[in-house]
C-alpha cells in the first residue's frame, strides 16, 4: 500500500446495558487515531482491518415440490478483525504492553470504529477475542476479533453531517459526481427530491436504524409520502400549528422543534399515527409533504461494508 490505513476508535461505556444508547451521542464524540492515544502512542501500530458482509437467506420447502422458495434475507452479525503489532524489549515489557491493549479492548463497552479511507462511515463493535502472544525478534503480531452486531456500517445522521459538510463526506457516502453542491434533506410542501446514500434501504420499523422525520407547524392532518418506495406516514387530528416528529414509527409532539440543535423530545402525546412502515430507498426518493410548513429527513445511511 502507498500509505498505511489508520484506525479511528471511540470507546462507548455502556457496561451491561448494550442497548442502542450509543446512537444518541457518538456523532459528537472525538474519534482519535488509535496510534496517537496516550496509552498506545509510539509503540502500537495498526496493520489492517478484515471484514465482509454476512448474509442470511431464509427458504421454505414444500412437500412434493422441487426446489425451495425464497422468503427473505437479512444482514446478520459480522466479524471484524483488527490486526496490530508492537515491539518489546523483554518479557516484562511485553506483558505491560499486552495488558494495556487488553485493558482497553476487553472492557465492557461498545467500540465505534472507522478508518482513514472512509472516516465518515462507522461500525459499532463488541470485542469477542483478544489473544496476544510474543513472536520471534521481540515483535508481537496479533488480531483482535470483534462483532459488528448491526451487520452494517453507518454514517452520522444528516443534520450532524450538515453542520460540518466537506468534500470528504461526499466521497465517503459515494454521492453522485453530478451532485455539485451539498445535498439537502429539508422538506417543503409538495414533492421533494431527496438523496439517500448507502447500500440498503432504511426502514422505520427497524429499531436499530436511526431515522427521524421532523415536521414544523402542522395542520390538523399531515402526511409524508415516499412515491419511490410506495410507503407513507399519516397522522390525523393534530394540534394545528405545533411541531411533531416521527422517531422511527414513534410519533411525538415536539416543543420548539429545530433540526439544527438537540431539542429534547416531549413525552408521546396522542398517538394518532397508524403508519405501518416507511422506507427510504438508496438513491433518489420522491417524497411528498402534505399538511406541514416544512420538514426534515434526519437519517443515518447504512452500508454493507467500509
Amino acid at each position: 500500500m502507498s500509505e498505511p490505513i489508520k484506525l479511528f476508535i471511540y470507546r462507548d461505556w455502556q457496561g451491561l446495558n448494550m442497548s442502542n444508547s450509543w446512537w444518541k451521542n457518538h456523532e459528537w464524540a472525538s474519534m482519535p487515531d488509535i496510534e496517537t492515544m496516550p496509552q498506545f502512542e509510539g509503540w502500537l501500530h495498526f496493520l489492517d482491518i478484515d471484514t465482509n458482509p454476512t448474509i442470511q437467506n431464509t427458504y421454505a420447502s414444500d412437500a412434493g415440490i422441487d426446489g425451495s422458495r425464497f422468503e427473505y434475507n437479512n444482514l446478520a452479525k459480522t466479524p471484524v478483525k483488527l490486526s496490530f503489532y508492537f515491539e518489546f524489549t523483554d518479557y516484562a515489557d511485553f506483558l505491560d504492553k499486552k495488558h494495556d491493549v487488553q485493558q482497553y479492548f476487553a472492557s465492557k463497552a461498545g467500540f465505534i470504529i472507522g478508518t482513514s479511507y472512509h472516516p465518515t462511515i462507522h461500525a459499532c463493535c463488541y470485542t469477542s477475542k483478544v489473544e496476544i502472544k510474543p513472536t520471534s525478534d521481540h515483535i508481537s503480531i496479533f488480531t483482535i476479533e470483534m462483532d459488528n452486531a448491526l451487520g452494517m456500517w453507518f454514517s452520522n445522521p444528516t443534520k450532524s453531517m450538515m453542520e460540518d459538510w466537506t468534500l470528504q463526506k461526499a466521497f465517503d457516502l459515494r454521492l453522485p459526481t453530478s451532485m455539485s453542491k451539498a445535498p439537502n434533506w429539508a422538506l417543503k410542501p409538495g414533492h421533494n427530491k431527496i438523496y439517500i446514500a448507502g447500500d440498503v434501504m432504511s426502514q422505520l420499523t427497524n429499531p436499530i436504524m436511526q431515522c427521524t422525520i421532523w415536521l414544523n407547524s402542522v395542520s390538523d392532518d399531515v402526511s409524508v409520502i415516499n412515491h419511490s418506495s410506495n410507503t407513507s406516514l399519516v397522522s390525523r387530528n393534530l394540534d394545528a400549528g405545533d411541531d411533531y416528529a416521527w422517531i422511527g414509527l414513534d410519533f411525538r409532539k415536539i416543543e420548539g422543534m429545530n433540526p439544527d440543535n438537540n431539542t429534547p423530545f416531549t413525552s408521546p402525546q396522542n398517538q394518532h399515527s397508524d403508519s405501518l412502515d416507511f422506507w427510504l430507498d438508496p438513491g433518489w426518493n420522491d417524497i411528498e409533504l402534505k399538511g406541514a410548513e416544512s420538514g426534515y429527513v434526519d437519517t443515518a445511511f447504512y452500508f454493507t461494508n467500509i
